[in-house]
């Protein structure tokens, strides 16, 4: 599973020319830096189910296409059935669609995700 969530990260650079793909990449390496920041402090579990609430948006909206058989669509698969345990309480589920929608928000403002 780590080396299809590996080449699921760097697929979407796989067609951009070598500088945009590295400034790119340096960009959300900033964006992503700021919000792990800020999420140190955090339980895993509701960090993980924070990101599933953010993927299953994007993945709804048509946002982001899982092309069956892709390494992100076999990571999907495989993590699904993991995180059905974490959604058991309702409260982490409720707090971590908010976590999902401010991180969709802090996306968004840096012009991602729109």
């Amino acid at each position: 599973m780590r080396e299809n969530l590996r080449i699921a990260c760097l697929e979407p650079f796989d067609d951009l020319a070598p500088r945009k793909r590295q400034a790119t990449m340096r960009r959300l390496e900033r964006i992503a830096k700021g919000i792990m920041a800020e999420w140190a402090e955090r339980p895993s579990l509701g960090l993980m189910m924070t990101l599933w609430y953010f993927l299953s948006d994007l993945i709804d909206r048509e946002v982001l296409i899982l092309w069956q058989g892709s390494a992100m669509d076999r990571a999907v698969r495989r993590l699904s059935p993991m995180l059905g345990y974490g959604f058991e309480d309702g409260t982490g589920a409720v707090a971590a669609q908010a976590r999902a929608g401010e991180l969709l928000a802090r996306l968004q403002a840096e012009g991602l995700y729109r």
